[in-house]
């Protein structure tokens, strides 16, 4: 499957690719997360940005997120204050 090549909103330049990224909205017991949101990456200029039709996605999603999320416990891990070094 061959990328698209995309011009960066930024610095003009070509090369910019559509990345996939995690993304968590809310607080406390109303927090949850948007996976495979698009955004778009610029290797020139290192920006990294969302579209307009991306945004009003996640608006959408968010607006209407009680009958959109999955529900699902998962484990999370912190990463390290010092990496390498075992906390404790």
């Amino acid at each position: 499957m061959s990328q698209r090549i995309i011009k960066c909103s930024f610095c003009g330049e070509k090369g910019a690719q559509v990345r996939r990224v995690i993304q968590s909205f809310g607080r406390g017991a109303d927090k949850f997360l948007v996976r495979n949101i698009p955004t778009i990456s610029c290797p020139n200029c290192g920006e990294m940005y969302l579209t307009a039709r991306t945004l009003h996605e996640l608006e959408r999603i968010k607006t209407h997120r009680d009958t959109l999320v999955v529900k699902r416990k998962i484990a999370i891990a912190d990463f390290p204050a010092k990496p390498g070094r075992r906390a404790g």
